[in-house]
């Protein structure tokens, strides 16, 4: 039997897939999805992961941070997945607080076909991404 990944509230886990796409079971409480680690282990996740996977487009290998969140609004609580791109060789990929990258930082090269060279992509991810820190770290403090 393969190791499981066990997501804790709060503690956001960064793994790499082994496939891109996930198998869709039943659980104890109801349905999730399945996925294989490019480590070999296995982690179940409710669909609405598998969604904001695919919306990335994380594809084999990459790796990606999931946060089983826990909010509040008022006296109720309740749980938001966050899936962001994790960094690679210290450089994030830019998103948005849903987890979704910016359109400008997509990368399918949008910028690239309005005239901006990979030089300019690159520095307006690392822009983003700095700005992005600086919103996450106000909204920490």
């Amino acid at each position: 039997m393969k190791a499981r990944v066990t997501f804790q509230t709060n503690v956001p886990v960064t793994v790499e897939l082994a496939y891109p796409d996930g198998i869709q079971v039943e659980g104890r409480f109801g349905d999730q999805v399945m996925y294989t680690l490019a480590d070999e282990r296995v982690m179940y996740v409710p669909p609405i992961v598998r969604t904001r996977i695919s919306e990335l487009g994380v594809g084999k290998g990459e790796p990606v941070t999931i946060c089983k969140a826990e909010k509040r609004e008022g006296t109720r609580r309740f749980v938001e997945w966050q899936v962001e791109r994790a960094a690679v060789n210290g450089v994030s990929v830019p998103q948005n607080g849903n987890g979704v990258v910016h359109s400008a930082a997509k990368p399918n090269g949008s910028a690239a076909r309005n005239g901006a060279g990979p030089a300019e992509t690159t520095l307006r991810r690392a822009l983003v991404a700095s700005i992005e820190a600086a919103i996450a770290a106000e909204q920490y403090a």
